[in-house]
């Protein structure tokens, strides 16, 4: 049964746990081997992840947008300045509008990416403590396993050695009949008598 994991935050960041889904040795251990919560876990933080990377996109088209709207401002400006152009004017209210709406989404996103990090951080710190109590409990059920493998190899090593002995007295047995035939009644009558008994 899983017990609950408290953790010194202090160790984490100063051992700068990385993003654990990310992690090849977690990956290793754990891709293929995930216990209850932690498919969740990893689902959300790989969601985290997948928005963090869109809203990075997100922001530099907006900011291209923004630029490509600060420099036609320039222009209309110039346009209705010097030439006293009211559609000029039209357009440059127009884009001044277009500049905040867009600001407005820049502010959203960078909104977003700041707070990101602190939830994919607890959703990891999270998958950390479950990590963590799924290893430990692996830990222990694979000792053990090993304690009671360790048993039965002694045991099979004992029975193997008995068997070894046995083999090795049967052989030098054999061995010892076959020279003791062979001196007594020769090669051929041996073999004579090797293919009706054997």
């Amino acid at each position: 049964m899983p017990r609950e994991i408290d953790i010194d935050e202090k160790i984490i960041r100063k051992n700068r746990i990385p993003i654990l889904i990310k992690d090849e040795s977690w990956k290793s251990l754990f891709s293929e081997n995930q216990r209850k919560g932690m498919e969740e876990l990893v689902d959300k933080l790989e969601e985290l992840i997948d928005e963090e990377k869109e809203l990075e996109k997100l922001l530099k088209s907006a900011n291209r947008e923004k630029k490509i709207l600060l420099n036609k401002v320039l222009k209309l400006s110039d346009e209705a300045n010097s030439n006293d152009n009211m559609e000029a004017l039209d357009k440059l209210e127009y884009t001044k509008n277009k500049i905040l709406e867009v600001s407005d989404k820049i502010d959203e996103i960078q909104f977003r990416l700041e707070i990101l990090p602190k939830e994919m951080y607890d959703l990891n710190l999270e998958l950390l403590k479950k990590t963590i109590s799924i290893s430990y409990e692996d830990i222990m059920k694979g000792r053990k396993r090993v304690n009671y493998l360790d048993v039965k190899i002694e045991k099979l090593r004992k029975v193997l050695g008995e068997m070894w002995e046995e083999k090795f007295e049967k052989e030098k047995r054999i061995n010892e009949l076959y020279l003791y035939l062979h001196g007594v009644l020769g090669h051929e009558e041996t073999d004579k008598l090797d293919k009706k008994f054997l």
